[in-house]
Protein backbone atom coordinates (compact mmCIF):
# COMPACT_ATOMS: atom_id res chain seq x y z
CA UNK A 1 0.00 0.00 0.00
CA UNK A 2 2.92 1.96 0.83
CA UNK A 3 4.53 1.86 -2.43
CA UNK A 4 1.23 2.58 -4.51
CA UNK A 5 0.49 5.70 -2.50
CA UNK A 6 4.30 7.05 -3.46
CA UNK A 7 3.20 5.71 -6.97
CA UNK A 8 0.15 7.34 -6.85
CA UNK A 9 1.94 10.95 -5.95
CA UNK A 10 4.83 10.95 -8.16
CA UNK A 11 2.05 10.01 -11.20
CA UNK A 12 0.44 13.84 -9.88
CA UNK A 13 3.69 15.10 -9.93
CA UNK A 14 4.37 14.05 -13.39
CA UNK A 15 0.75 15.43 -14.36
CA UNK A 16 1.41 18.78 -12.96
CA UNK A 17 4.48 18.94 -14.24
CA UNK A 18 3.41 17.92 -17.95
CA UNK A 19 0.02 20.44 -17.11
CA UNK A 20 2.81 23.54 -16.57
CA UNK A 21 4.72 22.49 -20.15
CA UNK A 22 1.18 22.59 -21.67
CA UNK A 23 -0.68 25.35 -20.21
CA UNK A 24 -1.63 27.55 -23.30
CA UNK A 25 -3.03 24.35 -24.69
CA UNK A 26 -4.88 23.37 -21.78
CA UNK A 27 -6.30 26.76 -21.15
CA UNK A 28 -9.83 26.58 -22.76
CA UNK A 29 -10.14 23.45 -20.85
CA UNK A 30 -9.84 24.72 -17.51
CA UNK A 31 -11.44 28.14 -18.11
CA UNK A 32 -14.55 25.17 -19.25
CA UNK A 33 -14.14 23.08 -15.99
CA UNK A 34 -14.18 26.31 -14.16
CA UNK A 35 -17.64 27.24 -15.27
CA UNK A 36 -18.99 23.51 -15.46
CA UNK A 37 -18.24 23.77 -11.73
CA UNK A 38 -20.01 27.25 -11.49
CA UNK A 39 -23.13 26.09 -13.20
CA UNK A 40 -23.32 22.04 -12.27
CA UNK A 41 -25.45 23.40 -9.44
CA UNK A 42 -27.87 25.43 -11.65
CA UNK A 43 -28.39 22.32 -14.26
CA UNK A 44 -29.64 20.24 -10.86
CA UNK A 45 -31.92 22.43 -10.00
CA UNK A 46 -33.19 22.97 -13.44
CA UNK A 47 -33.19 18.49 -13.45
CA UNK A 48 -35.26 18.52 -10.66
CA UNK A 49 -37.61 21.47 -10.67
CA UNK A 50 -38.33 21.15 -14.51
CA UNK A 51 -37.93 17.19 -14.33
CA UNK A 52 -36.18 17.73 -17.48
CA UNK A 53 -32.90 15.73 -18.91
CA UNK A 54 -29.66 16.84 -18.15
CA UNK A 55 -28.39 17.80 -21.35
CA UNK A 56 -32.08 19.38 -22.22
CA UNK A 57 -30.85 21.36 -19.01
CA UNK A 58 -27.66 22.20 -20.24
CA UNK A 59 -28.30 23.31 -23.60
CA UNK A 60 -31.06 25.62 -21.78
CA UNK A 61 -28.33 27.38 -19.61
CA UNK A 62 -26.69 27.99 -23.03
CA UNK A 63 -29.22 29.76 -24.50
CA UNK A 64 -29.90 31.86 -21.67
CA UNK A 65 -26.27 32.81 -21.27
CA UNK A 66 -25.90 33.15 -25.26
CA UNK A 67 -28.82 35.83 -24.68
CA UNK A 68 -27.62 37.12 -22.10
CA UNK A 69 -24.11 37.67 -23.72
CA UNK A 70 -25.23 39.02 -27.16
CA UNK A 71 -27.51 41.71 -25.16
CA UNK A 72 -24.61 42.69 -22.91
CA UNK A 73 -22.15 42.82 -26.07
CA UNK A 74 -24.55 44.84 -27.82
CA UNK A 75 -25.36 47.58 -25.04
CA UNK A 76 -22.14 47.24 -23.36
CA UNK A 77 -20.16 46.80 -26.12
CA UNK A 78 -20.98 50.46 -27.89
CA UNK A 79 -20.35 52.27 -24.78
CA UNK A 80 -17.14 50.59 -24.32
CA UNK A 81 -16.26 51.28 -27.94
CA UNK A 82 -17.31 55.05 -27.44
CA UNK A 83 -15.37 55.31 -24.49
CA UNK A 84 -12.34 53.79 -26.00
CA UNK A 85 -12.66 56.16 -28.78
CA UNK A 86 -12.89 59.13 -26.58
CA UNK A 87 -9.62 57.59 -24.68
CA UNK A 88 -7.76 58.01 -27.49
CA UNK A 89 -8.99 61.74 -28.41
CA UNK A 90 -7.66 62.09 -24.38
CA UNK A 91 -4.01 60.93 -24.50
CA UNK A 92 -3.49 62.90 -27.50
CA UNK A 93 -3.58 66.00 -24.89
CA UNK A 94 -2.41 63.97 -21.92
CA UNK A 95 0.67 66.10 -22.04
CA UNK A 96 -0.87 69.07 -21.57
CA UNK A 97 -3.43 67.31 -18.88
CA UNK A 98 -0.49 66.10 -16.99
CA UNK A 99 1.42 69.57 -17.23
CA UNK A 100 -1.83 71.22 -15.64
CA UNK A 101 -2.38 68.27 -13.30
CA UNK A 102 1.30 68.02 -11.76
CA UNK A 103 1.51 71.89 -11.56
CA UNK A 104 -1.39 71.58 -9.16
CA UNK A 105 0.92 69.56 -6.78
CA UNK A 106 2.52 71.00 -4.17
CA UNK A 107 6.03 71.89 -4.30
CA UNK A 108 8.33 73.56 -1.99
CA UNK A 109 12.35 75.01 -2.74
CA UNK A 110 14.41 74.07 0.71
CA UNK A 111 17.87 75.03 0.42
CA UNK A 112 17.72 75.76 -3.38
CA UNK A 113 16.45 72.51 -3.85
CA UNK A 114 12.75 71.48 -5.30
CA UNK A 115 11.34 69.35 -2.76
CA UNK A 116 7.48 67.80 -3.60
CA UNK A 117 5.85 66.00 -5.38
CA UNK A 118 5.74 67.35 -9.09
CA UNK A 119 9.15 65.65 -10.16
CA UNK A 120 7.68 62.32 -9.12
CA UNK A 121 3.92 62.61 -10.44
CA UNK A 122 6.27 63.74 -14.04
CA UNK A 123 7.97 60.55 -13.83
CA UNK A 124 4.66 58.47 -13.07
CA UNK A 125 2.69 60.14 -16.04
CA UNK A 126 5.54 59.69 -18.81
CA UNK A 127 5.83 55.93 -17.71
CA UNK A 128 2.11 56.09 -18.02
CA UNK A 129 1.97 58.22 -21.55
CA UNK A 130 4.10 55.41 -23.16
CA UNK A 131 2.26 52.75 -21.39
CA UNK A 132 -1.31 54.03 -23.58
CA UNK A 133 0.60 55.29 -26.61
CA UNK A 134 1.48 51.52 -27.09
CA UNK A 135 -1.12 50.35 -26.07
CA UNK A 136 -3.49 52.25 -28.74
CA UNK A 137 -0.69 51.39 -30.84
CA UNK A 138 -1.48 47.82 -30.40
CA UNK A 139 -5.13 47.83 -30.42
CA UNK A 140 -5.79 46.80 -33.89
CA UNK A 141 -3.07 43.49 -33.44
CA UNK A 142 -5.10 43.09 -30.20
CA UNK A 143 -8.60 42.91 -32.08
CA UNK A 144 -6.57 40.97 -35.03
CA UNK A 145 -5.59 38.21 -32.18
CA UNK A 146 -8.50 37.33 -31.20
CA UNK A 147 -10.07 36.27 -34.52
CA UNK A 148 -7.56 33.70 -34.45
CA UNK A 149 -8.88 32.26 -30.86
CA UNK A 150 -12.34 31.59 -32.13
CA UNK A 151 -11.37 28.07 -32.67
CA UNK A 152 -10.32 28.16 -28.33
CA UNK A 153 -14.07 29.42 -27.62
CA UNK A 154 -15.43 26.66 -30.11
CA UNK A 155 -13.25 24.38 -27.99
CA UNK A 156 -13.97 25.88 -24.53
CA UNK A 157 -17.75 25.66 -25.34
CA UNK A 158 -17.77 22.13 -26.71
CA UNK A 159 -15.49 21.18 -23.33
CA UNK A 160 -18.18 23.11 -21.07
CA UNK A 161 -20.82 20.91 -22.22
CA UNK A 162 -18.40 17.90 -22.25
CA UNK A 163 -18.01 19.19 -18.50
CA UNK A 164 -21.67 19.32 -17.42
CA UNK A 165 -22.95 16.24 -19.20
CA UNK A 166 -20.48 13.57 -17.67
CA UNK A 167 -18.62 15.43 -15.24
CA UNK A 168 -20.35 13.46 -12.11
CA UNK A 169 -19.79 9.90 -14.27
CA UNK A 170 -15.73 11.04 -13.89
CA UNK A 171 -15.86 12.01 -10.47
CA UNK A 172 -17.87 8.68 -9.54
CA UNK A 173 -15.29 6.83 -11.62
CA UNK A 174 -12.11 8.21 -9.52
CA UNK A 175 -14.42 7.11 -6.15
CA UNK A 176 -14.69 3.71 -7.35
CA UNK A 177 -10.71 3.42 -7.72
CA UNK A 178 -10.09 3.56 -3.87
CA UNK A 179 -11.06 0.52 -2.15
CA UNK A 180 -14.08 0.52 0.60
CA UNK A 181 -11.98 1.14 3.52
CA UNK A 182 -10.92 4.14 2.31
CA UNK A 183 -14.47 5.24 0.82
CA UNK A 184 -15.24 7.63 3.16
CA UNK A 185 -12.48 9.50 3.83
CA UNK A 186 -12.76 10.34 0.32
CA UNK A 187 -16.29 11.18 0.16
CA UNK A 188 -15.45 13.72 3.29
CA UNK A 189 -12.08 14.91 1.51
CA UNK A 190 -13.71 15.34 -2.10
CA UNK A 191 -16.71 17.63 0.20
CA UNK A 192 -14.50 19.34 2.12
CA UNK A 193 -12.39 20.77 -1.02
CA UNK A 194 -15.77 20.81 -3.07
CA UNK A 195 -16.98 23.62 -0.13
CA UNK A 196 -13.61 25.62 -0.55
CA UNK A 197 -13.48 25.56 -4.06
CA UNK A 198 -17.01 26.09 -5.09
CA UNK A 199 -17.92 28.58 -2.73
CA UNK A 200 -14.65 30.31 -3.40
CA UNK A 201 -14.83 30.26 -7.48
CA UNK A 202 -18.68 31.50 -7.18
CA UNK A 203 -18.15 34.37 -4.41
CA UNK A 204 -15.22 36.13 -6.92
CA UNK A 205 -17.58 35.71 -9.90
CA UNK A 206 -20.69 37.67 -8.04
CA UNK A 207 -18.08 39.89 -6.26
CA UNK A 208 -16.80 41.28 -9.60
CA UNK A 209 -20.28 41.26 -11.03
CA UNK A 210 -21.17 43.52 -7.52
CA UNK A 211 -18.19 46.16 -7.82
CA UNK A 212 -18.24 46.52 -11.29
CA UNK A 213 -21.65 47.70 -11.45
CA UNK A 214 -21.39 49.39 -8.05
CA UNK A 215 -18.27 51.37 -9.19
CA UNK A 216 -19.33 52.39 -12.64
CA UNK A 217 -22.96 53.68 -11.37
CA UNK A 218 -21.07 55.79 -8.58
CA UNK A 219 -18.07 56.92 -10.99
CA UNK A 220 -21.41 57.77 -13.80
CA UNK A 221 -23.19 60.16 -10.75
CA UNK A 222 -19.67 62.13 -10.30
CA UNK A 223 -19.39 62.27 -14.32
CA UNK A 224 -16.14 61.14 -14.21
CA UNK A 225 -15.08 60.40 -17.80
CA UNK A 226 -14.53 56.68 -18.77
CA UNK A 227 -16.08 55.27 -15.43
CA UNK A 228 -17.50 51.94 -17.98
CA UNK A 229 -13.86 50.83 -18.48
CA UNK A 230 -12.85 51.77 -14.69
CA UNK A 231 -15.88 49.77 -13.06
CA UNK A 232 -15.03 46.94 -15.43
CA UNK A 233 -11.35 46.77 -14.40
CA UNK A 234 -12.30 47.74 -11.02
CA UNK A 235 -14.68 44.25 -10.68
CA UNK A 236 -11.52 42.47 -12.33
CA UNK A 237 -8.76 43.93 -10.07
CA UNK A 238 -10.84 42.49 -6.55
CA UNK A 239 -9.65 38.67 -8.06
CA UNK A 240 -6.26 40.48 -6.82
CA UNK A 241 -6.88 40.62 -2.61
CA UNK A 242 -5.45 43.30 -0.90
CA UNK A 243 -3.33 44.82 -4.43
CA UNK A 244 -6.20 44.88 -6.62
CA UNK A 245 -8.59 47.28 -5.14
CA UNK A 246 -5.82 49.52 -3.89
CA UNK A 247 -4.72 49.15 -7.86
CA UNK A 248 -8.47 50.07 -8.58
CA UNK A 249 -8.89 52.81 -6.64
CA UNK A 250 -5.96 54.50 -7.38
CA UNK A 251 -6.94 54.13 -11.15
CA UNK A 252 -9.70 55.81 -10.65
CA UNK A 253 -8.71 58.53 -8.40
CA UNK A 254 -5.63 59.34 -10.64
CA UNK A 255 -8.02 59.72 -13.91
CA UNK A 256 -10.16 62.25 -11.55
CA UNK A 257 -7.88 64.19 -10.54
CA UNK A 258 -5.79 64.15 -14.03
CA UNK A 259 -8.83 65.04 -16.17
CA UNK A 260 -10.87 66.72 -13.55
CA UNK A 261 -14.25 66.73 -15.27
CA UNK A 262 -17.17 65.80 -13.08
CA UNK A 263 -20.97 67.28 -13.03
CA UNK A 264 -20.76 69.31 -10.12
CA UNK A 265 -17.94 71.55 -10.26
CA UNK A 266 -15.30 69.77 -8.14
CA UNK A 267 -11.67 71.03 -8.40
CA UNK A 268 -9.24 67.93 -9.36
CA UNK A 269 -8.17 67.63 -6.38
CA UNK A 270 -11.60 67.61 -4.17
CA UNK A 271 -12.56 64.99 -7.02
CA UNK A 272 -9.88 62.56 -6.21
CA UNK A 273 -10.68 62.79 -2.67
CA UNK A 274 -14.25 62.15 -3.26
CA UNK A 275 -13.67 59.12 -5.50
CA UNK A 276 -10.99 57.36 -2.79
CA UNK A 277 -13.70 57.65 -0.05
CA UNK A 278 -16.21 56.33 -2.40
CA UNK A 279 -13.86 53.65 -3.19
CA UNK A 280 -13.32 53.09 0.78
CA UNK A 281 -16.49 52.96 2.02
CA UNK A 282 -17.51 50.20 -0.79
CA UNK A 283 -14.47 48.47 -0.08
CA UNK A 284 -15.70 48.19 3.85
CA UNK A 285 -19.17 47.43 2.49
CA UNK A 286 -17.86 44.48 1.19
CA UNK A 287 -15.58 43.37 3.66
CA UNK A 288 -18.00 43.27 6.52
CA UNK A 289 -21.05 42.46 4.57
CA UNK A 290 -20.88 40.73 1.30
CA UNK A 291 -17.65 38.90 1.57
CA UNK A 292 -18.41 37.49 4.66
CA UNK A 293 -21.95 36.57 3.23
CA UNK A 294 -20.85 35.13 -0.05
CA UNK A 295 -17.16 33.30 0.67
CA UNK A 296 -17.61 33.13 4.51
CA UNK A 297 -14.70 31.41 6.49
CA UNK A 298 -14.81 28.42 3.64
CA UNK A 299 -10.83 28.77 2.92
CA UNK A 300 -9.51 28.95 6.19
CA UNK A 301 -6.17 30.31 4.74
CA UNK A 302 -3.83 33.21 6.71
CA UNK A 303 -3.86 36.65 4.85
CA UNK A 304 -0.44 36.05 3.51
CA UNK A 305 -1.25 32.12 2.64
CA UNK A 306 -3.81 34.03 0.11
CA UNK A 307 -1.26 36.65 -0.85
CA UNK A 308 1.19 34.28 -1.88
CA UNK A 309 -1.13 31.77 -3.45
CA UNK A 310 -2.58 34.64 -5.80
CA UNK A 311 1.05 36.32 -6.63
CA UNK A 312 2.32 32.56 -7.10
CA UNK A 313 -0.39 31.66 -9.47
CA UNK A 314 -0.37 34.62 -11.45
CA UNK A 315 3.16 34.15 -11.81
CA UNK A 316 2.88 30.57 -12.79
CA UNK A 317 -0.50 30.62 -14.90
CA UNK A 318 -1.21 33.71 -15.75
CA UNK A 319 -5.04 35.31 -15.44
CA UNK A 320 -6.40 31.91 -14.92
CA UNK A 321 -3.61 31.06 -12.05
CA UNK A 322 -4.58 34.54 -9.82
CA UNK A 323 -7.94 32.80 -9.59
CA UNK A 324 -7.16 29.23 -9.00
CA UNK A 325 -4.17 29.95 -6.49
CA UNK A 326 -6.68 30.30 -3.46
CA UNK A 327 -8.60 27.48 -4.19
CA UNK A 328 -5.12 25.23 -4.78
CA UNK A 329 -3.85 26.05 -1.49
CA UNK A 330 -6.88 25.62 0.19
CA UNK A 331 -7.41 22.02 -1.39
CA UNK A 332 -3.83 21.69 -0.78
CA UNK A 333 -4.58 22.49 3.59
CA UNK A 334 -7.33 20.24 3.58
CA UNK A 335 -5.22 17.53 2.30
CA UNK A 336 -2.28 17.96 4.73
CA UNK A 337 -4.52 18.62 7.82
CA UNK A 338 -5.57 14.98 6.48
CA UNK A 339 -2.45 13.52 5.98
CA UNK A 340 -1.27 14.61 9.07
CA UNK A 341 -4.25 13.54 11.22
CA UNK A 342 -3.42 10.19 9.90
CA UNK A 343 0.23 10.12 10.29
CA UNK A 344 -0.80 10.86 14.07
CA UNK A 345 -3.02 8.62 14.63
Amino acid sequence: MRSKSWLFIYFLLGLLVLAYLIRDILTPFILAGLLAYVLNPVVKLLERYLKIHRVVAILLIYLVVFGLVIYTVTWLGGKLLYEISQLQIEVKDINYLSQNAVARLPEWTIAGQSVGFQSAARAVLIGLNTAISHTQDSLLTIFTGALSRVLQVLVFLVATFYFLKDGQHLVRAIKSRFSSHHQEDVERLLGQINNALGGYLRGQIILVFIMSIATSIALVILGVPFALIIGVLTGFLELIPFIGPIAAGGLAATTGYVLGVNRFGLDPMTLAIVIVLIYFVLRQIEDYFVIPQLLGRLTRLHPMVVLFAVLAGGKLAGPIGFILGVPIAASARILLDYFWTKSSD
